[in-house]
C-alpha cells in the first residue's frame, strides 16, 4: 500500500464508514466476551488441564478479537484479501524466526492435551526428577529434591521418555544390602524382612527379598517392598537405618574389600 492510497483512505473515511465500523466492534467485542464467559463455564465441566485451556482460551481470544476486526475493516472499505496475505507473509516470516519457541508451545499443547503428568505430579522426564511445579507455555518448570528449580523445554520434555511416580500412589522401594558369605543366607533374608516391617511399607502389598548377585567380597541382597510416593526417599532412610539394627542384632557381618599382603622371602 502507497503512501497516496493511506492518505485517500482516510480522506474517504465518513460518518456513514465509521458508525457501522464503530458498531461491528462494538457488537463483535461484546459476542467475544459473551463466548469467552461460555468458554469458562465449559472449561470447569471439561477434565481438561487448566492450564491448556488457560492456552486455549488465550488463543480463541485472539482469533475471535482478529475477525471481528477484519470485519470492521471490511465495512471502512479496507481490501481484506490483501491485508490477510500481508497478515500471513508476516506470520511465516515470524514463524521462521520464533522456529524453537513455536515447537516449544507445539510441545506444550501436547503435554497439556495428552497429559502424562500435571502440576504436582513427581516425576522423572530423561534424566531430571522432581516434583512439576509449572507447565509454561515453552517451558516445564521442575523441583528436584536437591533444591534445585530446572526449566525443561517442552520440545525436550514431550518428546524425552517420562516415569510418573505419582500416576498409581505407590512406588516400589528397592534396597540392595550386601551381607558376607560366612553368615547365613536364610538370617540375612529374615533380618531384611523384619527390617522391612516399617510404619512406611504399605499393608496389602507383599514384600520380597532374595540373592541378587554374588560379589568378591560378599552376597547382595536385593529387598523391595511398597511405599506411598510421597513417602518414598523418608521409607529408604528409615529402611536403611533398620537393616543396620537389624545386622547388628543378628550378628550379620557387612561385608568390605580386603587386601591380604604377601611378603616373600628370598
Amino acid at each position: 500500500m502507497k503512501w497516496q492510497d493511506i492518505k485517500h483512505f482516510f480522506a474517504s473515511l465518513t460518518l456513514e464508514k465509521l458508525i457501522p465500523a464503530l458498531v461491528i466492534l462494538a457488537v463483535g467485542f461484546a459476542l467475544v466476551k459473551l463466548l469467552m464467559k461460555l468458554f469458562d463455564r465449559l472449561s470447569h465441566r471439561s477434565k481438561l488441564d487448566h492450564t491448556a485451556f488457560g492456552f486455549l482460551r488465550t488463543l480463541l481470544r485472539v482469533l475471535l478479537d482478529g475477525i471481528v476486526i477484519l470485519i470492521a475493516a471490511s465495512g471502512l472499505g479496507v481490501d481484506v484479501s490483501s491485508l490477510i496475505a500481508i497478515l500471513g507473509v508476516v506470520s511465516l516470516g515470524i514463524s521462521l524466526a520464533v522456529q524453537s519457541t513455536l515447537t516449544n508451545v507445539v510441545g506444550s499443547l501436547t503435554i497439556l492435551t495428552s497429559r502424562p503428568f500435571r502440576v504436582g505430579d513427581h516425576v522423572q522426564i530423561g534424566e531430571q526428577s522432581g516434583i512439576v511445579r509449572e507447565i509454561g507455555m515453552t517451558y516445564t518448570c521442575i523441583d528436584t529434591f536437591a533444591g534445585q528449580t530446572v526449566y525443561l523445554p517442552n520440545s525436550s520434555a514431550s518428546t524425552a521418555c517420562i516415569v510418573n511416580y505419582s500416576a498409581n500412589g505407590k512406588r516400589r522401594l528397592d534396597i540392595d544390602v550386601a551381607a558376607s558369605y560366612e553368615d547365613d543366607p536364610d538370617a540375612v533374608k529374615a533380618a531384611l524382612l523384619r527390617a522391612a516391617d516399617c510404619p512406611h511399607r504399605l499393608a496389602d502389598t507383599a514384600t520380597f527379598v532374595g540373592i541378587k548377585e554374588y560379589q568378591d567380597s560378599g552376597i547382595l541382597y536385593e529387598l523391595q517392598l511398597w511405599v506411598k510416593n510421597d513417602e518414598y526417599l523418608t521409607a529408604r532412610f528409615a529402611v536403611n537405618e533398620a537393616v543396620k539394627r537389624a545386622f547388628e542384632a543378628d550378628g550379620i557381618t557387612f561385608p568390605y574389600p580386603h587386601v591380604e599382603l604377601v611378603s616373600r622371602s628370598k
